[in-house]
């Protein structure tokens, strides 16, 4: 790793990037991202093919810009073959080329009579897969396939689209096929798809037959709520049971006892909840039900007013920092203490602080106030509840998906931003906290006009406001039984899922820390009353009186 005097030299800001910066630069995802930047200057098919070269891992942003600009003779041939139509492919002669771009997934969705003449085109070279392209035309093929190959059939479920799935595989499965699928590889992945859609009622009847297997804590979870559907507590708890046993994080422990305490209603779990060092939904939810205080935080720390030894707005310096944090053990964790103390480093020095103490006391620090002093109490608590899940307030963080500084901000929705601000940014810009934050202020208060409820704002901001709509419009958050929790923990987005909650309790922290207490309780009660929550259920609601 360079010493962080030569890592500051890593970053061109607001110029051209070359080869020489790229290959001087660590490797990681952060060059990754001027990698991205590099792509998109005007490059030749030998700069194109070099700077790919070093690109860490896979990278489909950076790989589709690469092959507009390469003359790379096989990575190109690859991707055509990859990448063939249905009309494509049944006018395509070369049988490897065909081979590659037909899956079983894709196969599913022809017509007979073309998985007849791709076939015919793959019996010499490939008979298997010929074969089975012919078998696939019976009409109980997914039957067959099931009696016979469990094991594809569950590859087969798991890649098919959501649609696809609950047109061809929403069946009742008999006892000893779905106990036989249930020993395959991708089993956790099927009853995640299969629970959190409503599509596939017929396969979630067919899970209340499963035996006990070695299933993680999550698909005991999920198979919990999932009982539950059909009024079967009993069994629900017996899951909640199996998955409290297994689960490691705290995290995942709290949730079960929340929805141990919601099927049972004894406050034994509420009692076990409050003992948590963790904050979450969850715990917040305990601790208010037993009138308990939640003080495991902090807002403010000592720091010194002198000069900072590093620039925390530049990506490298940040991405070799983290990995010195994370491999260091307490002692010399310590010492970073010790060394990031200025006021300058707060964002950092809170960071190792919560690392140091092993996230039993909670770092709920306020930085930025040049950026948030203007704004109202409510928006204050959102921007910092948002900023703390995306970025832990590093100015120069920089996501795998290239989601950029302290709010993450998108680079589409930076340039989109841009526009309509009549300014010309460059993405590097995001490196400055208060820039970043500022954009950030326009999306939020964008979102704010059609959502009223912190939960539904994490979840746009997150997962964008299209998905939110249409997941709120298929009857999610309404009236019913083990509302509002069910729609929560029922969301097929894990990400947005998470995230949300994740947000939403952090909102409760920041809105105690600005002087105006919210419970959780009135938070969840909301939720499912869509004049408080949002302008798209409200409007539905509207349209049908």
């Amino acid at each position: 790793m360079k010493p962080l005097a030569l890592l500051l030299l890593c970053l061109p800001l607001f110029a051209q990037i070359t080869l020489i910066d790229l290959h001087n630069a660590p490797k990681g995802h952060v060059r990754n991202f001027f990698i991205w930047q590099y792509m998109q200057q005007e490059i030749n098919a030998t700069q194109a093919e070099q700077a790919y070269t070093l690109v860490d891992g896979y990278n489909t942003k950076i790989k589709s810009l690469y092959l507009k600009k390469t003359d790379n003779v096989k990575a190109l041939a690859k991707n055509r073959c990859q990448t063939l139509t249905v009309k494509e492919m049944l006018l395509e002669n070369n049988t490897s080329c065909i081979n590659q771009s037909i899956s079983i997934a894709g196969a599913l969705k022809l017509q007979s009579t073309q998985r007849l003449r791709l076939s015919e085109k793959l019996k010499q070279d490939f008979p298997d897969k010929s074969d089975l392209l012919k078998t696939m035309n019976q009409q109980n093929f997914l039957y067959l396939l099931l009696k016979e190959n469990p094991k594809e059939y569950l590859v087969l479920f798991n890649r098919l689209s959501r649609d696809e799935r609950v047109k061809f595989m929403n069946i009742k499965i008999p006892p000893d096929r779905m106990n036989s699928l249930a020993n395959q590889k991708g089993f956790d992945r099927a009853v995640k798809l299969i629970v959190t859609d409503d599509g596939m009622s017929r396969m979630q009847a067919s899970l209340l037959v499963l035996e006990p297997h070695d299933f993680s804590h999550q698909t005991y979870f999920f198979l919990a709520l999932n009982a539950l559907r059909f009024k079967a507590t009993k069994r629900a708890m017996n899951y909640l049971d199996v998955a409290h046993k297994l689960a490691y994080y705290r995290i995942d422990k709290d949730k079960v006892l929340f929805w141990q305490y919601q099927i049972s209603q004894s406050k034994t779990y509420l009692a076990q909840l409050s003992q948590s060092d963790d904050i979450n939904i969850y715990t917040l939810f305990a601790k208010e039900q037993l009138k308990l205080p939640t003080s495991n935080y902090y807002t403010d720390l000592e720091l010194e007013n002198k000069p900072s030894q590093i620039d925390l707005n530049n990506p490298y310096v940040w991405e070799h920092l983290l990995s010195e944090i994370r491999s260091s053990d307490d002692e010399a964790l310590k010492a970073m203490l010790a060394q990031y103390n200025t006021q300058d480093d707060e964002v950092l020095h809170a960071f190792i602080y919560s690392r140091l103490h092993h996230y039993k006391t909670h770092n709920f620090i306020m930085p930025y106030q040049n950026a948030t002093h203007q704004l109202d109490n409510d928006t204050q608590a959102m921007i910092y509840a948002l900023a703390r899940q995306e970025s832990h307030f590093i100015p120069s963080a920089i996501s795998r998906s290239f989601a950029l500084g302290v709010m993450q901000m998108m680079p589409f929705l930076v340039r989109h931003l841009a526009k309509k601000e009549g300014e010309k940014v460059q993405l590097e810009t995001m490196f400055d906290p208060d820039k970043n934050m500022h954009y950030a202020k326009q999306h939020l208060a964008y979102l704010q006009k059609y959502l009223y409820h912190p939960l539904f704002i994490a979840y746009a901001y997150n997962g964008g406001i299209g998905f939110t709509k249409r997941y709120l419009l298929k009857g999610n958050f309404l009236p019913g039984s083990f509302e509002p929790y069910l729609s929560m923990e029922l969301m097929a987005n894990a990400e947005s899922r998470e995230y949300g909650k994740k947000v939403l309790a952090n909102y409760v922290i920041y809105k105690k820390i600005l002087g105006e207490e919210v419970t959780i309780v009135s938070l969840f009660e909301n939720l499912t009353e869509p004049s408080r929550t949002d302008r798209f259920r409200t409007k539905a609601l509207a349209l049908k009186h």
